[in-house]
């Protein structure tokens, strides 16, 4: 066996110990919320927001798109070696994408990816989550469909013609002066940017997405409007260490419904009106029907729009990436995959009681 190849096996061995010391601390909730969350991360999120905030564009993304042509060059060189019978040679090169890959891991977990197995949003907060009653999800929907109705109703054209910017400029206020949350997040400089071009990330359905390794959060800005403010108070909660994505729609629940902007308000009720909705009609049919009744046209034609633009881009691309993520949230702690983001409704509730009148 060559030099090299042992070298690069000795690094494997080394990255994988690593590897093993983030899986054994993950195990324990409480340390990583008290010595992860609470004092490692927020170094990480200074000292990257503070590099990344000041560039005008998604540097994330163009570390992604350079990390792709990377292992695209790697893969090429070793088909090139293996077909002129180089077999040592293409195996270095193996094992160094293989390292790559570890030292990704690695980086992940440190920057950012440990706050997946802090302690739930849930116990921090002090919500009580077991709902016994349907009558709670019932009422709770039938207050967020009377609070979209009536949110969308006071909207002016004025108010859907606002710009990316500006709606970036108040999720990034709202989570940095926001007395509710600060306690249960780290928020140092709250930054929203469009990615590169939102070709890809229509195709792959995506709203918006968080990159830990540069502490960036993005915003699909092609998408409908009345979308946006939500999904950037969503993006805003990941980047104050929030993991799990139901607790990120909580956060930016909050967040909007918090704000004095309407569109932020209508966006809070009109996406937890949808997620409420998808829980009632899978626990209760008829009842699901009747709350259908009860929704403004207006509020029906902006799901209506919605569906038909991301059903534009429906395709083979969109499925991979949505198994891709699926498969990626099952392995970070979050065994339900996609359908972790449903589990809102049952924070949206237990929030509810928490703060009671003042929902």
């Amino acid at each position: 066996m060559g030099e090299k190849v042992v070298q690069q096996i000795r690094r494997s061995t080394v990255l994988v110990a690593v590897l093993v010391l983030f899986w054994w601390l993950s195990t324990y909730n409480s340390l990583v919320e008290r010595f992860y969350s609470g004092k490692l991360f927020p170094v990480f999120a200074i000292v990257g927001q503070s590099i990344t905030a000041w560039i005008p564009f998604s540097l994330g993304d163009c570390l992604y798109l350079l990390g792709i042509l990377v292992f695209l060059v790697f893969l090429i060189t070793i088909v090139v070696n293996l077909f002129r019978k180089n077999y040592s040679t293409a195996l270095v090169r193996a094992l160094k994408a293989l390292n790559m890959v570890f030292v990704l891991m690695v980086c992940f977990y440190l920057f950012w990816g440990m706050n997946y197995f802090r302690l739930p949003l849930e116990k921090r907060m002090g919500l009580q989550m077991e709902i016994g009653e349907s009558c709670e999800l019932l009422e709770v929907t039938a207050l967020c469909i009377e609070r979209a109705n009536s949110f969308r109703k006071q909207l002016k054209e004025t108010d859907l013609q606002i710009s990316n910017e500006a709606i970036f400029l108040k999720a990034q206020n709202l989570i940095a002066s926001n007395s509710t949350l600060q306690p249960y997040i780290f928020s140092y400089l709250p930054t929203i940017k469009s990615p590169i071009t939102n070709l890809q990330v229509n195709y792959t359905g995506v709203a918006g997405y968080f990159n830990p390794f540069t502490q960036e959060a993005q915003v699909n800005t092609s998408m409908p409007i009345f979308s946006k403010p939500f999904t950037a108070c969503h993006e805003l909660g990941h980047q104050a260490g929030i993991g799990f994505e139901d607790e990120a729609n909580l956060i930016g629940f909050i967040l909007c419904t918090e704000s004095k902007d309407l569109l932020f308000q209508y966006a809070a009720y009109y996406n937890a009106v949808f997620m409420l909705l998808n829980q009632l009609a899978f626990q209760d049919r008829d009842a699901y029907f009747n709350m259908l009744k009860l929704i403004d046209p207006a509020v029906l034609n902006d799901a209506k729009e919605e569906e038909a633009y991301w059903r534009r881009f429906d395709g083979v691309l969109t499925h991979a990436s949505s198994k891709f993520y699926n498969e990626y949230l099952q392995l970070n702690n979050q065994p339900e995959g996609l359908k972790r983001y449903s589990r809102m409704t049952k924070l949206l509730i237990a929030w509810k009681r928490k703060i009671a009148a003042d929902f």
